[in-house]
């Protein structure tokens, strides 16, 4: 249903009076912070209405009124004006975002710290797999007398690794040497075009450092075989703590724990996204521990595959800056997966 213009104006004021004071609002705040050309009595009777319509809610007799989740849905669908970053803004995330970083997972790290800070919300990033990435170096790296590092980087700036036992005899020059071994194989493969006959022939042609190379060609296969999944980074999870809805310790606990399974935060999102922001906002998500939480989310692209990045809050999200946010940082993300790897 259509809100004709004066409703729309007494739903907007009461739902941003609403996210700012997490307080039911009455009729004379509305006319009084809004400077309304109206009277208190006629506010209300619009309140009224739009009580009637499943737009608003009384928690408690006598007291104001908060926008239902049907109200906050009008609200983002038909009303709501994105804010984007300011400039300020963007240049701290510019600045943030500088040349120091050597792979995605340091540049996502990053991303998600920015926005869990810049909306006191809990940020998630969600890191694509590399399946289609491909091999671009390898390092065996010596750290201490009987140990080395296995160091797989991807065209896509990936960094894998696996701490692996060498012969104390092994020197750093051989480590080397086999390194480059390796490179003359793998170079230029896609990760899952990486065969074991490829394996196989590095076995071959390094038989006097069999024992080092089964150690490093072990160390290949478990992140070849990890190299599908994707994975969940989490920012500003206690950030949920500061919000009123979630003092209760019991409520809070059961929220904790879910973010603690990355994989139900996947499952709660669409497989693939399209070029909109996303919000689900409370009894709109499907996990049960998440009724009263928003979910903000978008997609965006990493050399032909698709991360996804968002915001979650209370039902009492500032919906505007969230989507703005995010909004400008997809944009600035691609970007620079774009230009860098």
């Amino acid at each position: 249903m259509t809100l004709d213009e004066r409703k729309k104006l007494i739903l907007e004021s009461i739902i941003k009076d609403y996210v700012e004071t997490a307080e039911p609002v009455g009729s004379r705040a509305v006319v009084k912070k809004h400077g309304l050309k109206i009277s208190a009595a006629t506010v209300r009777n619009e309140m009224s209405d739009l009580e009637d319509m499943g737009y608003l809610e009384q928690p408690y007799t006598s007291a104001g009124r908060i926008p239902s989740q049907k109200g906050f849905r009008y609200y983002v669908d038909c009303m709501m004006e994105q804010e984007n970053l300011d400039d300020k803004e963007t240049e701290v995330l510019l600045h943030l975002l500088d040349d120091s970083f050597q792979e995605v997972n340091d540049l996502v790290q990053k991303i998600g710290h920015f926005l869990a800070q810049i909306t006191n919300y809990t940020s998630f990033v969600i890191v694509p797999s590399v399946r289609l990435s491909k091999f671009k170096y390898l390092q065996l790296i010596p750290i201490e007398p009987g140990k080395a590092l296995v160091l797989l980087v991807t065209d896509l700036g990936v960094v894998m690794h696996r701490n692996i036992e060498v012969p104390h005899s092994i020197t750093a020059p051989e480590l080397d040497l086999m390194g480059r071994m390796f490179n003359q194989v793998l170079a230029g493969k896609k990760i899952t075009e990486i065969q074991r006959s490829d394996l196989q022939q590095l076995r071959d042609e390094l038989k006097q450092r069999r024992k080092v190379i089964d150690h490093a060609l072990e160390a290949i296969e478990s992140l070849l075989d990890n190299s599908n999944e994707e994975r969940v980074i989490i920012s500003g999870a206690l950030n949920i703590m500061n919000e009123p809805e979630f003092k209760d310790v019991d409520k809070l606990k059961k929220i904790m724990a879910f973010l603690e399974e990355e994989t139900q935060l996947m499952d709660m999102l669409p497989e693939s996204l399209g070029d909109e922001v996303d919000i689900r906002i409370g009894q709109e998500n499907q996990a049960e521990d998440f009724k009263e939480l928003s979910l903000v989310f978008a997609g965006y692209r990493s050399q032909g595959e698709q991360g996804k990045l968002g915001l979650m809050g209370p039902v009492r999200m500032e919906y505007w800056k969230a989507v703005g946010s995010l909004d400008s940082v997809r944009e600035i993300i691609e970007e620079i997966i774009r230009k860098r790897f």
